[in-house]
């Protein structure tokens, strides 16, 4: 039989306090006294523990859920950001505590937010389509590019509209690059010969 003491199930361990307060006014002494209790949203927040200590302590959305963190934003406002939903893990532990809409609202803003998002199993995950990504590249075509680059070539665009791919400023050069020819892109965009013209594609 084993005497090894049972682990408390939700007991922080001294590895993942020291690397949760690592480099704030929280001393190592501190951290080890505390009680798991008194680890809290609002006392995260006050100390100003950032994303990558609570990433580096092994704590996930699931956990964050349980210490008072409410909403997907509310991660995000704590130097979360969409590069962490390329974790199988915290992708699945955010789904399940805030729901798909509330992550792909609060993680999904910006292009660098598209491009980190690109490609990965938060996309199925969170139901996020390749029309959500290029939406929000609207002005940024290096970006647009970078996420068709994650995707499969010449075969990504179906279902995202003409308009939504001009608004990147995505041209027929960087289109063609990426294995989208005039066929491709009329059938997969529905474009009309004024929007082919505009993407740089002459009939």
């Amino acid at each position: 039989m084993s005497l090894r003491p049972a682990m408390e199930q939700q007991g922080m361990s001294t590895k993942q306090r020291l690397c949760l307060f690592h480099g704030s006014e929280v001393t190592a002494e501190g951290a080890l006294a505390m009680e798991d209790t008194e680890i809290t949203k609002k006392m995260l927040l006050e100390k100003g523990i950032k994303a990558n200590n609570i990433a580096a302590a092994g704590i996930g959305p699931s956990r964050l859920h349980k210490m008072g963190i409410g909403s997907a934003s509310q991660l995000r406002s704590m130097g979360f950001d969409a590069l962490y939903l390329a974790d199988p893990k915290f992708a699945t532990e955010a789904n399940a505590c805030f729901g798909s809409n509330d992550v792909k609202n609060a993680f999904l803003k910006g292009a660098s937010d598209a491009v980190s998002i690109a490609g990965t199993d938060a996309m199925e995950l969170l139901d996020v389509t390749v029309s959500d990504l290029m939406s929000v590249c609207a002005g940024a075509p290096t970006e647009a590019q970078a996420v068709l680059q994650q995707l499969p070539l010449g075969t990504s665009l179906a279902g995202v509209s003409a308009a939504t791919v001009l608004d990147t400023g995505l041209r027929k050069s960087a289109l063609m690059e990426l294995g989208y020819s005039l066929t491709s892109i009329a059938q997969q965009t529905k474009a009309n010969a004024t929007e082919l013209a505009k993407l740089g594609y002459s009939l």
